[in-house]
């Protein structure tokens, strides 16, 4: 039989080698620890060495991919002003929820001016009745691939989508053919009468005839025709006392004329001779043109 002190003896010794035991498991551990942290270390290194060369390489390649949209941007650019650089009618939305409509674009380039107008009135044998209503006039009558006028509502559409510029194209009885180009083209909204917000610039060969129609209100008969223009003129247009331009009067089979009705601008032929032939249209304003 063991005596007490002889069992305390053997306990006190359990203890010294449970706490040796521990201590050599505490180095190994901590050996360990320090190993897994320069380990740890030099992977996150490698890593993050890593990262900074994928980065590098991203960021090239992202700069060359800018750069190749930009370039296929441009070439689409080009190609499609190509595809619809013919005379012809297109569809064109100018709102992305809802509205679309049709318009004639004139794609010849012989003016000067370039191409792609998009044509919003279009005179040429008197096939159509241009002595009409404010709500003609507001949204639109005629046939596209002929004599028509766009309609005032869409016209504003386009015009509110950028800057303008206004190509009006004007042919006599003698096949000669003359410009008017205005490079801001703009327009108020109907509950202020579509009046001519701005014209911008003037340039051209067919004179300056709107010289003084910024400020000017769209007038038809029965609607805001102060002064009897519409009525007495037909047809209607940014009148005011009355007009130094008119466009959509009377079409008329023969240019000179004993009376002021008729198709007129100005400062080309005059008020006693009636055009053959008219076009008013308008693009996305070009500094280069």
């Amino acid at each position: 039989m063991k005596t007490a002190p002889e069992t305390n003896t053997n306990k006190l010794e359990d203890h010294q080698q449970n706490a040796q035991s521990a201590a050599c498991n505490l180095e190994i551990l901590d050996k360990r620890l320090k190993e897994a942290e320069v380990n740890n270390t030099s992977a996150f290194t490698a890593l993050q060495t890593y990262i900074t060369q994928l980065s590098h390489q991203v960021a090239i390649a992202t700069d060359h991919l800018s750069q190749a949209g930009i370039n296929q941007s441009k070439h689409l650019e080009q190609r499609m002003e190509e595809l619809t650089s013919a005379a012809g009618v297109y569809t064109e939305i100018y709102d992305v929820s809802d509205l679309a409509f049709r318009v004639y674009r004139d794609g010849r380039q012989h003016h000067g001016y370039g191409g792609n107008w998009t044509v919003f009135q279009r005179r040429m044998d008197g096939s159509v009745d241009f002595n009409r209503s404010w709500s003609d006039y507001k949204y639109g009558f005629g046939d596209l691939h002929g004599e028509h006028w766009l309609g005032l509502q869409k016209l504003l559409r386009i015009l509110s989508s950028e800057r303008h510029e206004l190509l009006i194209e004007l042919e006599d009885f003698g096949g000669n053919i003359v410009y008017a180009r205005y490079d801001d083209f703009q327009l108020e909204s109907e509950g202020k009468w579509y009046k001519i917000k701005s014209l911008g610039s003037y340039s051209g060969t067919a004179g300056d005839s709107m010289e003084n129609y910024v400020g000017r209100a769209f007038v038809t008969y029965g609607r805001r025709d102060v002064n009897k223009c519409a009525i007495q003129f037909q047809g209607g247009g940014w009148f005011d006392k009355c007009y130094s331009m008119h466009l959509n009067g009377p079409y008329k089979t023969k240019g000179e004329q004993t009376t002021q009705e008729g198709i007129h601008w100005g400062t080309y032929r005059g008020f006693y001779y009636s055009l053959k032939a008219t076009k008013m249209m308008v693009r996305p304003y070009r500094s280069n043109a």
